[in-house]
Formats: structure tokens, C-alpha cells, sequence
């Protein structure tokens, strides 16, 4: 019996060890202060409406600098003033980055409130 208790323990941990491997490391929370390149506001399969803002950010590849374009998704209370921007506009936001297939993309959480003291 306390065999059994045993080997069933340790199958179980190695289990969840294997499967840790696999579980998406989570970025933390970031502030985005850039440009709007383009605004494309569309609806989803269930009738709701959400904005794409694209961006354009630096990156670095062994030294080699470049400029890529970069998704920023607005979802539901965030879609009403992400709607009002337009190409050249400012962004000051606070995003979650997400990773697919390589690619980085953001999730706007909040826009950050421009700084009125001077």
C-alpha cells in the first residue's frame, strides 16, 4: 500500500513538472509612449466592437537595429476613445504584451491620462 501511495506521488509530480514546461511564461505590464500609425475599428463574429491601433517600434536582433510594426488590440470600454484616435496621434497606455508564433502584439488595458503638471 505504501508503495503504491508512493509511486502514484511521484508519478504525480513529475506530471505536473512535464507540464509546466508548456504553460505560457505570463509579461508583465507595460506603459506604451508612442505614435498611432493607423486606426482600423471592425467588428467581431459576435457583433462587438473592437480597434487595432498599429504601432512602430525599434527593435534589436544581435545589433542589427530595425523597425517593425506592432498590433495594439483595443477590447470593449477601451474601444470608445481608441475609436477617436487617428494616424499620428499620441499613445500613452498602459498594455499587456502577448506573444504568437514569434510575433509580439499588445492588449490595451488603460489609457494613462496625459501629465497636466508642469
Amino acid at each position: 500500500m505504501k508503495k503504491t501511495i508512493f509511486a502514484a506521488t511521484i508519478i504525480a509530480l513529475s506530471l505536473v513538472a512535464f507540464l509546466s514546461t508548456f504553460t505560457p511564461a505570463f509579461a508583465a505590464d507595460k506603459i506604451l509612449d508612442t505614435k498611432v500609425k493607423q486606426v482600423v475599428t471592425k467588428n467581431d463574429k459576435n457583433g462587438n466592437e473592437y480597434t487595432r491601433l498599429t504601432i512602430s517600434e525599434t527593435k534589436d536582433l544581435n545589433g542589427v537595429k530595425y523597425s517593425t510594426d506592432t498590433a495594439v488590440m483595443c477590447f470593449g470600454d477601451t474601444v470608445v476613445k481608441a475609436k477617436t484616435l487617428k494616424s499620428g496621434d499620441s499613445l500613452k497606455a498602459v498594455v499587456t504584451e502577448n506573444e504568437y508564433k514569434g510575433r509580439i502584439s499588445y492588449n490595451l488595458i488603460a489609457f494613462v491620462a496625459p501629465d497636466t503638471k508642469k
